[in-house]
């Protein structure tokens, strides 16, 4: 196991060497923006959730440089993949060949180089999850005091990096419900999950309520939630004597008349689940956005854009109440392709296609300049294959873990891996359901499921490929089955 995390920590250091050569800029996204200038106003709160505009703040207490940053975003993800798989490996103790396919293939996949060349919380916030998965491998497998602290403390970091982690404090809050660990080490570990998590929310809520006069959590879940709602609800035939509560009415109107103008295009730009609702100047949750600005040209756009926030969580919420067959045809199935097969996005290109940057990148990293030429190409044919790739490992899956199930797996298997392999599962579907319910799926948000879900995918075949071969498992062994014969109860 030395050799071969030393191996991959090499591979790791060569493959950002000759990344840099041909990507000597990072990639900027209309995000990394928005996190560059939170992190130099030290904002409280900001589009997205602020984590990773502090770690930014942080980081440059060190340095500004932003090969410095990329390497360590870069470095932070694939150590967290390689405790993740060396974790995994000395718990469940597949064979050599598996266990070197599985650590090739997951230090070798271009994508963690790609989205950790982003400025922004994509890299940071999968490695967190990672550890956050391995954190809970362990408390299934050996739980302790000191592991239930620092989980505590991974999942309070990963939650204010990105509200993807939601549903996290849920599985954490189950699997330390019904580990091993005396009642009162539960409750004391529950106590300081929600100590940490209950503060960050508490003075989200209250900053939010500061500025806007509006108590919310996430500003950017409540448009997220109208943005959804309106991509299915203008696919299906809508009248204007709908009956709508009142406070809904002048948002409504727009939203009828934007519907009506799009149906006589040939081609929409709302054809495809994206981001035309949330940020087009000419949909609807714009519009009535600039009409507040009318009204009130004293309040700044941060300020008026988390104003009328609530307002649209409320519609979205309305909409999809009143017509859930349309939500879940002309939304929820698309996502659900999504899902299986995510748009590359912006991972596919490189700076949006641009040779230049903004002046917040530009003062925030030092650059004389805000020209960012790339010694590559600006498309980035390799992450246009990826989905089908995804796409294959998701299939494969479930077919493999359905077989797991018919030959019996969960009888013959240990029960530490038993445990292991039910909140996965758990994980998977959790992830799969919060993913299509909240927003239109794009393939950087699917990093972290998909490093879990080809691990045990690989766990899961070679399982399938030994009771296919006649070698029968053994319960309750240190790894998930182990050959009967003698040599299984010898020390080599």
């Amino acid at each position: 196991m030395r050799l071969l995390l030393l191996v991959s920590s090499g591979l790791v250091i060569l493959q950002f060497i000759l990344f840099k050569y041909l990507y000597p800029y990072p990639n900027f996204l209309p995000d990394s923006y928005s996190y560059l200038d939170a992190a130099f106003q030290n904002a409280k709160i900001n589009l997205w959730p602020v984590g990773y505009s502090k770690f930014l703040r942080l980081f440059s207490c060190f340095t500004h440089n932003d090969t410095a940053l990329i390497f360590f975003q870069y470095a932070f993800l694939q150590a967290a993949v390689l405790y993740f798989l060396s974790s995994v490996v000395y718990i469940t103790h597949p064979s050599k060949w598996f266990t070197r396919l599985l650590f090739a293939v997951s230090v070798l996949n271009p994508v963690l180089l790609y989205v950790s060349n982003f400025i922004s919380s994509d890299a940071v916030f999968s490695a967190l999850s990672i550890i956050w998965l391995t954190q809970i491998i362990w408390l299934t497998y050996s739980p302790g005091l000191k592991l239930v602290a620092a989980h505590a403390v991974v999942l309070y970091l990963v939650f204010i990096t990105r509200y993807n982690a939601l549903y996290y404090p849920i599985i954490s809050t189950g699997v330390l419900l019904f580990s091993s660990l005396s009642l009162r080490k539960r409750l004391a570990g529950l106590g300081l999950i929600y100590l940490l998590i209950g503060s960050f929310i508490t003075n989200t809520v209250l900053t939010y309520r500061a500025v806007s006069g509006k108590p919310q959590f996430s500003a950017f879940g409540n448009w997220q939630l109208a943005s959804n709602a309106l991509f299915a609800y203008a696919q299906q035939k809508v009248t204007v004597n709908e009956q709508v509560p009142d406070k809904f009415k002048g948002l409504h109107s727009i939203v009828i008349r934007h519907i009506d103008s799009l149906q006589q295009l040939t081609s929409r730009p709302d054809s495809s689940l994206g981001i035309y609702y949330l940020w087009d100047e000419k949909a609807p949750l714009k519009q009535f956005l600039g009409k507040t600005r009318d009204s009130d040209s004293s309040s700044g756009y941060f300020k008026r854009w988390i104003g009328v926030a609530p307002l649209y969580g409320e519609y979205g919420t309305f909409l999809i109440r009143q017509h859930p067959l349309s939500f879940t045809k002309h939304f929820l199935v698309p996502n659900i392709v999504n899902y299986y097969v995510p748009n590359p996005e912006f991972l596919a290109v490189y700076n949006m296609g641009s040779d230049s940057v903004g002046d917040i990148a530009k003062y925030w990293f030092r650059y004389t300049t805000n020209k960012v030429p790339s010694g590559g190409a600006q498309h980035i044919a390799v992450m246009e294959l990826m989905p089908v790739a995804f796409a294959v490992v998701n299939l494969c899956f479930i077919l493999t873990f359905l077989g797991f199930l018919v030959l019996g797996g969960m009888s013959k298997s240990s029960h530490s891996f038993r445990l292991i392999i039910q909140w996965i599962t758990i994980i998977w579907g959790t992830n799969f359901l919060f993913s299509v319910f909240a927003s239109p799926i794009v393939l950087r948000y699917q990093v972290f499921p998909i490093i879990f879900t080809f691990t045990f995918l690989l766990l899961l075949l070679e399982f399938l490929i030994k009771e296919s071969s006649g070698r029968k498992p053994i319960i309750n062994l240190p790894g998930y089955f182990v050959e009967r014969s003698i040599s299984a109860t010898s020390p080599n």
